[in-house]
């Protein structure tokens, strides 16, 4: 993949910026939450050279999270940049390349204030971030797709563990309270994210 070349203003204090896996046909997208103890990292790819230095500018870096552990991607780059450490679900540490410097149960609160929400069913050690703040924040890895133009999907068959458990993990989301949603692999909605995830879950396209 190539490099990202842009930086983009998602909310305030909520970036992100992407690279499209020619292979996979899908884009990969990573984020950068600016709070009041500092800059957390989720997922994040090594973008090109002058997005680093408007990720360097955003803040005190806090921490990596990992939103499961086939999302390791650049993340050792980053732990090196930004003299940080690695969160990632404690089910993350047999799947992963890398080290995990921290490993965390579900609910657990993360450095920038963000909770821990584990969906098994999913993948072995994925788990959603949750952010009160900002009208609620909610950060998906692979439980959730939102690529252009087509709307709120499930990983293909082929790649989700158990899909029944999978979408009764994504219905305990609906218990928070939140306006905007991030997904590793799709669009960002802002607004009324929570209304889409009901809607979509009354009747899963797949």
């Amino acid at each position: 993949m190539k490099p990202a070349t842009t930086l983009k203003d998602i909310t305030k204090g909520l970036y992100s910026w992407s690279s499209f896996h020619d292979q996979w046909k899908v884009q990969f997208h990573s984020y950068a939450l600016k709070t009041a103890d500092g800059v957390v990292f989720i997922d994040p790819m090594t973008p090109e050279s002058a997005v680093v230095k408007k990720l360097d500018a955003l803040g005190e870096p806090l921490a990596i999270v990992l939103t499961n552990a086939h999302h390791e991607r650049d993340s050792d780059w980053f732990r090196k940049h930004y003299q940080v450490q690695i969160y990632a679900h404690d089910k993350a540490r047999s799947d992963c390349d890398v080290k995990i410097d921290v490993q965390v149960m579900d609910g657990e609160r993360l450095p920038g204030g963000l909770r821990t929400i584990y969906l098994p069913g999913v993948t072995n050690s994925e788990m959603a971030l949750f952010a009160k703040e900002k009208g609620g924040l909610l950060m998906l890895g692979d439980a959730l797709l939102n690529p252009s133009g087509k709307g709120l999907q499930l990983l293909p068959e082929q790649f989700i563990e158990d899909r029944k458990q999978a979408l009764q993990s994504l219905r305990k989301l609906l218990d928070l309270n939140f306006k905007t949603a991030t997904f590793a692999h799709g669009d960002p909605i802002v607004g009324d994210a929570k209304k889409k995830l009901a809607a979509f879950l009354k009747k899963p396209s797949r």
